[in-house]
């Protein structure tokens, strides 16, 4: 799941990383590394990647 979920953000130029929590991820910028999101499950990451294309 998590490799599949970096390869729709890498487009967008995000980087998706595993939570603490089990089935959570962290959203952040490739550019500079500031967080978008944390602790978001899988179907709110590939909202957060829609909105930054």
């Amino acid at each position: 799941m998590l490799e599949e979920l970096n390869k729709k953000a890498k487009k967008a130029g995000l980087h998706v990383a595993a939570g603490k929590k089990a089935n959570k991820y962290s959203v952040r910028k490739v550019k500079n590394g500031k967080l978008v999101a944390k602790n978001i499950g899988a179907d709110e990451v590939r909202d957060v990647i829609k909105d930054y294309k």
